[in-house]
């Protein structure tokens, strides 16, 4: 069995969220770990008066970035960064972003999504759910795809005392509930 690091060699990942608290520490930890993956491909919205290249910027100049700084100050050739934004349809990726990604991409994790508690549903939904299918629907084109890997904070099943590896069935089927807000 190989390990991580030298199954990660080669690959090309896709991180959504990556601008995020647990999408940065992800970026972090495969560029420090796994030095001879070949790119993170990140989707990337413009925010809060940043364009999407600011952010990246800011992200790597963090001191979460340091350790990887010192290793290999050309760290940043790795990052590939997407325009998108995932209310949007399509994730408002362009079809020739779309291309390079069905293309290229063996890993994606998906960590993008709104843990807001108070977020209106209507947003929440878009952002959770909807996209998470259509980020799901874009992998379906990839054509190198290994794993797809979706992280979440939303819902732990806390009302559970034992947790199982098992899929629960939801308490209102996704598409009633798209259906509802609709």
């Amino acid at each position: 069995m190989a390990s991580i690091s030298e199954w990660y060699a080669g690959k090309n990942v896709l991180i959504t969220g990556a601008t995020g608290f647990m999408g940065k520490v992800l970026v972090e930890k495969l560029l420090r770990s796994c030095p001879e993956v070949n790119a993170l491909y990140i989707l990337v919205r413009p925010k809060a008066g940043q364009s999407m290249s600011e952010r990246v910027q800011d992200m790597m100049k963090s001191k979460l970035f340091d350790r990887v700084r010192e290793d290999n100050p050309e760290f940043h050739q790795k990052i590939i960064p997407i325009s998108s934004e995932l209310t949007q349809p399509g994730l408002a990726i362009s079809p020739e972003d779309v291309q390079t990604l069905s293309s290229c991409i063996d890993i994606v994790f998906h960590c993008a999504a709104t843990i807001r508690f108070d977020e209106p549903l209507k947003h929440a939904l878009q952002l959770n759910v909807i996209a998470t299918q259509q980020l799901l629907s874009l992998a379906q084109q990839m054509k190198h795809l290994q794993a797809f890997i979706h992280i979440s904070t939303a819902y732990a099943n806390c009302n559970r005392r034992h947790i199982d590896e098992v899929i629960y069935p939801p308490p209102v089927e996704p598409k009633k509930l798209i259906d509802s807000l609709e």
